[in-house]
């Protein structure tokens, strides 16, 4: 047996075993769960959900935010040999319903002040365990929290089908399960590579070469003088693989934030164990312009990486301006991933390209494919393919998607379609152009709304931009909606300067035809520019 092929909580068990007991692993608002205490927890949450009868072929809902029982519980569903069917805490009662229905759910934790808007599992035989944010709050904090909260939960009913987290830990014995690396770990929901809505199946062997392969890019195993900002969250590979499997398992900290805000990041840098950062564009753009992301404290910081989405020029800038005038001139690295294929690309300290995604990480392959998945040459773009051992096992009871997904080139090797468009150079980086799912066709020509976006965004007074499609006559045609900076004025002869600037530095058919001013442009829970949402309201959908 290899080092991957083994439950997640495994792999995390023996990559510490050269850790004392009372190494810091979880940091919540100044309280620290010890590896030992960690490691115990688990295995009495495994021992309570063994007892329910939950085990291999089952799936537990996990519904929480960024708290210490959200990790806490993962792992003991892993190391029961269940799968973690992990859920966004702010889903509707009849989004989880239909998901618990349709894959057959054995049991449910849940974040306590949520629990009476399920009004379905109210009447349901199925066990739940509520979990509180303040069970690992310290006392300075948890007595306030309490008394806050208590509103929202002071109706839940608790019995032998209904539990509080805290009250079933070391009541139950904890047994041992043969747990295989491609055993299923979690099932994932996302939009992912086709736009749709589909669950992705990843298993226990992915994580772990996800961590193995991530760490390798800070020099191996750390210790619990190093720690992430932990603020992306589970029902997000970005989150679950790189702020919790890779730092937990490499012997760091997981330092947790349950939910952004720009001087609360802040704070937890300045004031715990933060020496990596892992991130999106808009949340480094907001600490940066919070006026709190400054001072010696920066100095501390060693490596900060950035996707999720395209890293602007601006934001990067404005961060590696603010470290610099600490005394830390480190740079922000953009990476690349996806759900499908956790993350496999990054820029870093000694690997630097700007305007790049980066070089693959360890173990890790990049390709280009045409439409007949054949291999492009470099700085010809198509859709970018990766084969990586942190690929998905495939789409949750859609055999057919997963094949148009996955294929397998002459000499048996498989690649993900990522559908992303993008192009390497003659070097190995890797560019992002769009998503294939964006690509407009314009008189037969293929527009990219990402590239114009991006060029957008450089133009004086804007602030932030969006492109969508959207038809005259049948045909498609370009509508840019703009954001602008205080005081500066967007009128007719300010569009017509703009659409000249986009004419002169990309082909005629990137210039939309329509541009709107707006206050505001919605964004997804990441912090990305919600396009799909603006592309349904201007279809009326």
């Amino acid at each position: 047996m290899n080092k991957f092929d083994k439950s997640m909580f495994a792999y995390v068990v023996d990559e510490t075993k050269r850790l004392p007991r009372t190494n810091k692993t979880l940091s919540f608002y100044g309280n620290y769960i010890r590896l030992g205490e960690f490691i115990d927890t688990i295995r009495s949450l495994s021992g309570y959900l063994q007892h329910l009868g939950i085990g291999k072929g089952d799936n537990v809902i996990l519904c929480l935010g960024n708290i210490p029982d959200a990790i806490l519980s993962f792992y003991a569903i892993n190391d029961t040999g269940a799968v973690a069917n992990i859920v966004h805490p702010l889903i509707p009662s009849k989004a989880l319903k239909k998901i618990a229905d349709d894959m057959n759910t054995k049991a449910f934790i849940l974040f306590d002040e949520f629990y009476e808007k399920y009004e379905w599992l109210r009447d349901s035989d199925k066990p739940v365990i509520l979990c509180a944010a303040s069970d690992y709050l310290p006392p300075l904090y948890k007595i306030p929290y309490e008394m806050y909260s208590y509103r929202f939960k002071k109706h839940v009913k608790y019995d032998d089908r209904v539990v509080k987290f805290k009250k079933i830990l070391g009541k139950y014995p904890h047994k041992e399960t043969d747990i295989k690396g491609d055993d299923i770990a979690i099932y994932m929901h996302s939009g992912g590579t086709t736009g749709k809505s589909k669950t992705v199946m990843l298993s226990n062997a992915a994580f772990n070469n996800l961590a193995f392969n991530t760490i390798d890019l800070v020099g191996g195993g750390v210790d619990d003088k190093d720690g992430m900002l932990m603020v992306l969250p589970l029902f997000h590979t970005y989150g679950l693989g790189i702020c919790m499997h890779t730092v937990i398992s490499g012997g760091g900290q997981a330092v947790m934030m349950p939910k952004f805000n720009a001087k609360g990041a802040c704070r937890l840098v300045k004031h715990r164990t933060v020496t990596y950062i892992a991130g999106v564009p808009n949340m480094y753009a907001k600490m940066v312009a919070s006026g709190k992301f400054k001072g010696k404290y920066l100095r501390k910081l060693k490596n900060c990486y950035c996707g999720g989405d395209k890293l602007s020029d601006a934001v990067k800038k404005a961060f590696e301006d603010a470290m610099a005038k600490s005394g830390n001139p480190i740079k922000l690295c953009a990476g690349y991933g996806l759900t499908e294929g956790g993350v496999c690309c990054v820029n870093t300290m000694d690997i630097h390209k700007e305007g790049t995604l980066g070089k693959p990480t360890k173990n890790n392959k990049f390709a280009v494919v045409n439409e007949k998945n054949e291999f492009l040459p470099p700085m010809q773009k198509g859709m970018l393919v990766i084969s990586t051992l942190g690929m998905m096992s495939g789409y949750y009871n859609d055999e057919k998607l997963t094949k148009e997904t996955i294929f397998t080139d002459k000499n048996g090797e498989k690649w993900l379609k990522t559908g992303d468009i993008g192009y390497m150079d003659e070097d190995g980086y890797v560019y992002f152009v769009d998503r294939l799912k964006r690509m407009v066709k314009i008189s037969g020509v293929n527009v990219f709304p990402q590239e114009i976006e991006d060029l957008v965004d450089k133009y004086e007074g804007i602030l932030r931009s969006c492109v969508i499609s959207v038809e005259k006559e049948g045909k498609p045609q370009l509508k840019l909606y703009i954001m602008v900076k205080d005081g500066v004025v967007a009128d007719d002869k300010y569009i017509d300067r703009l659409k000249k600037y986009i004419g002169a530095n990309l082909l005629k058919y990137s210039v939309p035809k329509i541009v709107e001013k707006v206050d505001s442009l919605p964004l997804t829970q990441i912090g990305k520019v919600d396009f799909k949402k603006l592309q349904e309201q201007a279809s009326g959908n």
